[in-house]
């Protein structure tokens, strides 16, 4: 086993895709077009996507002992990502989701479920794994333990990445801890009670000092800020078929990139062309793409990094 360089802590989600070519009117039955079961979580999703892209990672973490959580664990290792420190809790039911994409309108909706599994404590955590890895990537879920996973990295010199994408409670122990902090622009704007993106990044790198803010855009790209202060990353232009899963995609990119040795404006631009090659193709971790492919992207839109 190579070494591992990338631990999540965070949600991992038993997701059922559903397609359809329209949202269905409350009340009625209707046809499906497409069905894809798929393992999900920005925490989990952006471990996947790393590993795709050449870097070893593993889960730590507990799911239900039940069809979900079995999937889930069977999914992880058919990626490659480490699941030696998951544990399986009997009993429990593990979380999981409904989406349904709309393929008319390219949107979608997701109606998820916690589930009944306990979050990990003090127990769960080893010093072992954090020390050895580069990267702990958190995204906000299971608070408690991530916060106190982050001090325990960050005392073994482990980077701490924080994709900030929801406003749970708890978070203002995690926040300071990040050393690679992106949030989305609506959690950016929430958070700092700013009205643009770059105001709220400017905030964000000045109340919590980490040594990269990103917060990221969608179809516009996003902004970065760190010593060398702020600046605009590119959103690359593609046909978009799924959506889902681009913001991990993106997450777990930037991770990767800099594991690579690329720097903050060259690991935005790569992240940015790796979540753009997964709109392309349904699923969110089977569209996800290799580092050859991500490179390939890049050269053909006069970008080398």
């Amino acid at each position: 086993m190579s070494k591992i360089r990338m631990v999540g802590i965070g949600s991992s989600v038993y997701d059922t895709l559903m397609l359809v070519d329209r949202f269905p009117t409350e009340d009625t039955k209707m046809e499906g077009a497409e069905t894809k079961v798929q393992g999900g979580g920005p925490c989990a999703t952006a471990l996947t996507a790393a590993q795709k892209l050449g870097i070893q990672t593993a889960y730590l973490g507990q799911m239900g002992d039940d069809p979900f959580g079995r999937f889930m664990l069977e999914d992880f290792r058919k990626r490659g990502v480490d699941v030696s420190h998951v544990k399986l809790i009997p009993d429990t039911v593990s979380f999981h989701s409904v989406v349904i994409l709309n393929r008319a309108q390219g949107s979608r909706t997701c109606i998820w479920n916690r589930g009944t599994t306990p979050q990990p404590d003090e127990s769960n955590l080893d010093a072992g794994l954090l020390a050895e890895a580069e990267i702990l990537h958190l995204d906000g879920h299971m608070t408690a333990f991530a916060a106190l996973a982050a001090r325990t990295a960050r005392d073994a010199g482990t980077l701490v990445s924080y994709d900030a994408g929801g406003m749970y409670p708890g978070i203002d122990a995690l926040l300071p801890l990040a050393d690679i902090l992106i949030p989305s622009e609506e959690f950016a704007l929430k958070l700092t009670g700013l009205s643009c993106a770059e105001d709220a990044a400017e905030e964000i790198y000045r109340r919590y000092s980490p040594r990269v803010a990103a917060v990221t855009q969608g179809v516009k790209g996003g902004v970065i800020i760190d010593e060398k202060g702020l600046r605009r990353y590119p959103a690359f232009r593609v046909d978009a078929v799924d959506t889902n899963g681009s913001g991990d995609t993106f997450h777990g990119a930037f991770d990767a990139a800099l594991l690579k040795g690329y720097d903050h404006d060259a690991a935005a631009r790569y992240a940015s062309a790796a979540a753009a090659i997964k709109c392309t193709r349904l699923g969110a971790r089977d569209a996800m793409p290799t580092h050859e492919e991500v490179l390939a992207f890049l050269r053909e839109r006069g970008e080398i990094i």
